[in-house]
């Protein structure tokens, strides 16, 4: 087949020939969602023989997309026409993909070229469900600081990575340092509410830029009023709700 053929010779980086009387099919891809794609999300459409239900489909034609806004999404699907039969069953079918998980794909069949179908079609993407994240417990868990207020938080060299812990048990309080001094001291947790309260710490000299993100350490902490856990990902608010840490689990081995 010519699939086969087209599929060999770009494998082998030959050049393929050009379809003398190429056809084409044409139509849309949208989904009925209320959201936005992330940055780098991908829209995939083939047009496939499927007239084997017993075997993996055949890709007749391809057609790619990045970079995408909102949809709907106009493709045009380019094939040799000597690859269709009429007693043949074609369909299109459309995937939006990003980081190589899929998030959409077309669920229905959309038939096309024969059996009465044209070449004009409108296809609708729905979301694929991902198994639910469970989410990261907020105590004893050792939490990777990533943020304070507007800062991003990197690790000195020869120094700790920031964290945070909230130990429970028998040995209730925490301890935080950005990888100059460990700050220590209790805390109060009821429901969403959290409450840091003040405690000891070291007393070392915190060379830049150790010194400007302990600062803000010291000053975001008392003003802890509420958590957020979403997954792995732990985000410690004051009153307004206002973020005021963004941190990461991460589970030592």
């Amino acid at each position: 087949m010519m699939t086969a053929l087209k599929t060999l010779c770009l494998s082998l980086m030959l050049s393929c020939p050009v379809f003398a009387h190429a056809e084409t099919v044409t139509g849309s891809a949208t989904y009925l969602q209320r959201m936005m794609l992330p940055p780098g999300a991908t829209l995939e459409v083939t047009l496939e023989d499927v007239t084997r239900a017993d075997a993996p489909a055949d890709v007749i034609a391809t057609y790619t997309a990045e970079n995408l806004g909102a949809p709907p999404y106009a493709f045009t699907l380019e094939y040799d026409p000597a690859e269709i039969q009429d007693r043949m069953s074609y369909n299109v079918r459309a995937s939006i993909r990003h980081d190589g998980r899929l998030m959409m794909t077309t669920m229905d069949a959309y038939p096309v070229l024969t059996r009465g179908a044209g070449s004009e079609v409108e296809v609708i993407l729905k979301k694929v469900s991902q198994p639910q994240e469970v989410d990261a417990d907020l105590v004893n868990t050792y939490w990777k600081i990533l943020t304070i207020g507007d800062m991003q938080m990197e690790v000195a060299e020869g120094r700790r990575e920031p964290h945070m812990i909230l130990r429970g048990g028998d040995a209730v309080g925490y301890s935080a340092t950005v990888g100059c001094n460990q700050i220590n001291g209790g805390y109060e947790l009821d429901g969403e509410t959290l409450r840091l309260n003040p405690g000891m710490s070291t007393m070392m000299a915190c060379l830049p830029p150790l010194d400007i993100a302990e600062a803000a350490l010291k000053t975001a902490l008392p003003q802890v009023a509420r958590w957020q856990v979403d997954g792995q990902n732990l985000t410690l608010e004051d009153a307004a709700g206002t973020a005021l840490m963004t941190l990461v689990a991460v589970y030592l081995q």
